[in-house]
């Protein structure tokens, strides 16, 4: 730690100072209090009936190596965007509603009681939210609105993809045909959510004159491209090196037309060429909601002092080539939530491996269920299992 460090605190810390004065001196701001073990800071509006939470980490990020002025002015957008909406009636937010895809983490790390934006899953890792849309500003829908509207989450989502509709057909007369089309959103295009609409991608791989693959790497961009028979590598290269350095990203993996025109992951069966590279996408995706559902469950359950492990996820690829393969760790005599993985390795405190397991034979022969409201999902083990179900499992064992 330098000089300047200890008396004016981490890099973090004074940035939070900074963008505390800034919240502090906002129009309507009636108090505003830093909360470091979030690194958010709580903000209490006049006539709110509870505090409103900017999350510091993606600025603070997007804001690096910037000057004062720029980072003040993208602290102030952050606070205009986070003012109440004026619309109070269900009647008025109907034609503003927008579906948008999020991980499936979104929304989940925050304040103990604070309960998360209105959502439901929609695949693998990847939720579906609804959103109030409005010139310059985005608010999600929270359990609380619908509840003082007196209609149910059906309507919510039913109503926007009706809205979600329109900006579909709207998005089909731009020129499909000549190669990858690359959309990039400027706030109003809502573009990623066009996966979310039935029958848009097919009826996009029509006009294209083939089938079609998509990615958003980011909340902001879809890539649709005529999926290729060779050179899909570069492809994937590209979305997963934007999906890496994007401070608000979605999803490295491809997206297929599949049954009734929706929008599913693209996974060919083993033995097709672009398999391997299809698993490496979903594995990237697994490790990185994994990765922060670990970092933010571990540190929940140590305020709690509750001793429950928070098993990791691991990706290996085979050295001489092939696809990914996810992997987590059982071991014995510790009780801890285990992330779903392709296979399960049984190892004992030391670290040794006894053996390794196909998730789907632990799963039904140890009888593992998932615990209830975590997302991606988590399964409680206490200790190795019964020793006749060990020894049976070590039947199935894999290199």
């Amino acid at each position: 730690m330098g000089l300047l460090d200890r008396f004016a605190g981490s890099p973090r810390r004074r940035f939070a100072q900074f963008a505390l004065r800034v919240a502090r001196r906002t129009p309507g701001v009636e108090r505003a209090v830093y909360q470091p073990d979030d690194f958010a800071i709580a903000i209490h509006r006049t006539g709110s009936d509870g505090p409103a939470h900017l999350y510091l980490a993606n600025v603070y990020r997007e804001t690096a190596g910037a000057t004062a002025a720029e980072r003040r002015e993208r602290i102030e957008t952050l606070l205009r965007l986070m003012r109440p909406m004026p619309e109070d009636s269900w009647d008025s937010v109907r034609p503003k509603l927008r579906p948008v895809l999020r991980p499936v983490t979104f929304g989940a790390a925050g304040p103990a009681g604070m309960r998360p934006p209105l959502s439901r899953p929609a695949m693998p890792f990847l939720r579906e939210l609804v959103v109030i849309d409005a010139p310059d500003a985005m608010a999600y829908i929270l359990p609380d609105r619908i509840e003082e509207w007196g209609i149910s989450a059906d309507e919510v989502f039913e109503v926007a993809h009706a809205n979600l509709a329109a900006i579909a057909r709207d998005s089909l007369e731009r020129e499909w045909r000549g190669g990858a089309v690359s959309m990039l959103d400027d706030g109003d295009g809502y573009f990623t959510s066009l996966l979310l609409s039935p029958g848009w991608l097919a009826e996009v791989g029509e006009r294209m004159g083939s089938p079609v693959i998509a990615f958003a790497p980011d909340n902001n961009t879809l890539l649709v491209t005529p999926l290729p028979e060779t050179g899909i590598e570069q492809i994937y290269a590209v979305v997963e090196h934007s999906f890496g350095e994007a401070i608000r990203y979605l999803t490295p993996v491809g997206y297929v037309a599949g049954p009734e025109g929706r929008a599913v992951q693209y996974f060919p069966p083993p033995g097709h060429p672009h398999h391997t590279v299809a698993r490496r996408a979903a594995a990237v995706l697994a490790l990185t909601e994994y990765s922060n559902q670990t970092e933010w469950l571990s540190a929940q359950y140590t305020k709690a002092g509750v001793d429950t492990h928070i098993g990791a996820l691991i990706a290996v690829e085979p050295p001489g080539g092939g696809p990914a393969v996810t992997i987590t760790t059982w071991t014995a005599g510790v009780s801890a939530l285990l992330p779903r993985a392709d296979v399960i390795a049984f190892a004992h405190p030391d670290g040794g491996v006894e053996f390794r397991v196909p998730w789907q034979i632990a799963e039904e022969r140890a009888g593992l269920t998932p615990e209830p409201l975590l997302a991606p999902p988590r399964y409680r083990v206490d200790g190795w299992p019964a020793p006749d179900t060990l020894a049976e499992l070590r039947e199935h064992g894999v290199g």
